[in-house]
């Protein structure tokens, strides 16, 4: 509820005319009341009557009432209330997207009531739906490790594009309750994924699991094998490529068994030293992963799948 003005003591509101006081001097000027007397003797000012000195006096400060609460409920019509304000969409895709101007400016409007609503410059928020950790119901029987082989475009019989619940349910049957679990998540570039794409991560010992989309309606990207998540002695280790290579192996042992395969070393800006694997040098990207060093000693601490986002 709006409230009146406050002023100083002894001010009155701006651009209003002063209050007129009162006192025994008082007067606009003019002479003051005066009553001639009867007879026939000279003329001569008469003392004021007291009763009809006091009902002007009445008169004018019932007058002076009005005009100042005239004055203040004007005063209410224009101060108004100024609310702090964001809006707040919803998109088809269930999301919630909370909106500011991000230039610094702000927007005013009329609210016909007497407040007015002013939208704060605080960026934008996005949400998706869900983002808490559900659970994994179990699905179909446990694979063997032997079968779970890492390629360019699966993780033994899980193909890429497969659905992201089935997947994540395969794989609990496989190895029972997972590690971690980020829940839906806005990609910010890390984990292959592309900024903005919902993104879900599950892992099991060193193996990350990544699918794509939304709770309900998601799909199985990549993986990420890597020994620097913890979980050495989880039974995911055991997990091979298709030629036979773990992360734990030596360089070497990389090397021999990609002989026929073009092998490069380069600096990750977040991963550090890396390896990848093509077919030849201009190829299409296979695996790729962490190693401490080229030297044929180092060791292949991860391997990946390629990245999600191309």
């Amino acid at each position: 509820m709006d409230q009146p003005p406050n002023f100083p003591e002894g001010r009155t509101p701006p651009g209003a005319e002063q209050f007129p006081t009162f006192g025994e001097n008082a007067g606009t000027g003019e002479q003051p009341l005066t009553q001639r007397r009867g007879g026939t003797g000279g003329g001569g000012d008469a003392p004021a009557n007291p009763w009809i000195v006091g009902l002007a006096v009445g008169a004018v400060l019932v007058a002076v009432s009005i005009i100042a609460f005239g004055l203040f409920a004007s005063g209410d019509e224009t101060s108004g209330t100024t609310l702090a304000v964001t809006s707040t969409s919803t998109p088809d895709d269930g999301s919630t997207s909370t909106t500011a101007p991000e230039d610094g400016s702000t927007a005013t409007t009329d609210g016909g009531d007497g407040t007015t609503a002013t939208t704060q410059p605080t960026g934008t928020t996005v949400t998706l739906p869900g983002g808490e950790v559900g659970a994994i119901t179990s699905i179909g029987d446990p694979i063997a490790i032997s079968e779970l082989t890492m390629s360019s475009n699966d993780l033994g019989p899980l193909d890429f594009g497969d659905d992201g619940d089935t997947v994540l349910g395969r794989l609990t049957a496989t190895f029972g309750e997972h590690t971690q679990d980020t829940g839906f998540i806005v990609a910010n570039g890390a984990w292959g994924a592309c900024p903005g794409d919902g993104i879900r991560v599950v892992q099991w010992g060193p193996l990350n699991i990544i699918v794509r989309g939304e709770p309900g309606t998601s799909q199985f990207v990549s993986y990420r094998q890597d020994l620097r998540y913890g979980g050495i002695t989880h039974e995911a280790t055991d997990i091979a490529t298709l030629s036979g290579l773990r992360v734990g192996d030596q360089v070497g042992q990389l090397k021999t068994t990609y002989a026929g395969f073009a092998i490069d070393f380069r600096v990750d800006t977040d991963l550090g030293l890396v390896f990848e694997l093509r077919t030849e040098r201009d190829g299409p990207l296979l695996l790729w992963g962490p190693v401490d060093s080229q030297e044929d000693t180092g060791l292949v601490t991860g391997i990946y799948s390629p990245d999600a986002c191309k």
